[in-house]
């Protein structure tokens, strides 16, 4: 695998595992990251990892050598039930939670996985595909209104209600359908479109938003005093979500009336604006031009 962790150094100096650590890492995608936080804790430390694509679980435990080492353990599932899971590994708090919130390479390059204009495959579009609508269920079940919506809201698309009329009539079962569709509307800018309408669909199809939601509200309860939390996201609506959960948790409490401080923040900001790609990074790793990493640290008893 030619895989390369977006932002890779930039995760290890904010979130600083070092030996004996616990880890989580809820969006495992190929274990790259997983793998340079496993190399710091050493084998006293522990590594929880989380993916909703059982096929990136089965490559992750090639690359952290599962069943040879006893301090991992790979959970399927998604995110938005990280406390869920938290119970029933009897697991209680960690020193890092890290979410990478882009998508891995195989559902860019697998065609069967439907998240590509590129090649043509099944509209699928769900990481977890043992569940849940794919993305052809979704557009059938979806009105003209409610699809508009959503391509405005998550794909940021002009002519979203004429996109919605179009796609409504092709009713796509495959990529390269939807890209038709796309291209009826918007014709020679249909290169530039189609992945901002394959994004949305993703997104809808995936509840990224209300799992991000979820994330927010439960990851920081999960620290260890001392404990560091970092989210890389990749589009406004996510970092905009981080952005402020972050700024809230690392705000004092203040009087509702006289706006006087009442309690210190339980959390420290690490991060006063957002950490991006050098450009040398964004030469070697395309993908990680638009990421954005935040971070919080919770303050110390």
């Amino acid at each position: 695998m030619n895989h390369i962790p977006v932002l890779k150094e930039a995760v290890l100096d904010l979130m600083e595992p070092s030996a004996g650590e616990m880890v989580i890492d809820v969006t495992l995608g190929l274990g790259g990251h997983a793998k340079a936080f496993l190399e710091k804790i050493g084998a006293k430390g522990k590594l929880v990892g989380v993916d909703a694509d059982e096929e990136n679980l089965r490559e992750v435990e090639k690359v952290v050598k599962v069943g040879k080492v006893d301090n991992v353990t790979l959970i399927h599932g998604n995110f938005r039930d990280l406390t869920n899971f938290i119970y029933l590994q009897n697991l209680q708090t960690f020193d890092v939670l890290f979410a990478d919130l882009g998508l891995s390479s195989p559902h860019i390059d697998d065609p069967n996985k439907g998240f590509s204009f590129r090649e043509d495959g099944p509209l699928d579009c769900r990481y977890d595909r043992s569940q849940g609508l794919n993305a052809t269920q979704f557009i059938e079940q979806s009105s003209d209104e409610e699809l508009s919506d959503i391509l405005k809201k998550y794909g940021e698309l002009k002519k979203a209600y004429p996109l919605s009329r179009a796609i409504k009539e092709v009713k796509p079962k495959t990529t390269f359908e939807l890209v038709k569709a796309v291209e009826s509307v918007y014709k020679w800018e249909s290169k530039k479109i189609a992945p901002q309408v394959f994004q949305a669909l993703r997104i809808a199809v995936n509840d990224e938003i209300g799992a991000l939601e979820a994330l927010l509200a439960s990851g920081p309860g999960l620290l260890k005093s001392g404990g560091r939390m970092g989210i890389i996201s990749y589009h406004s609506l996510e970092d905009r979500l981080v952005k402020q959960r972050f700024k809230s948790l690392s705000s004092p409490i203040k009087d509702s009336v006289t706006g006087s401080p009442l309690a210190p923040a339980s959390y420290e900001l690490l991060t006063k604006k957002a950490i991006q790609a050098t450009l040398t990074e964004v030469e070697n790793n395309p993908r990680a031009r638009s990421a954005k990493l935040r971070a919080i640290r919770k303050v110390p008893n």
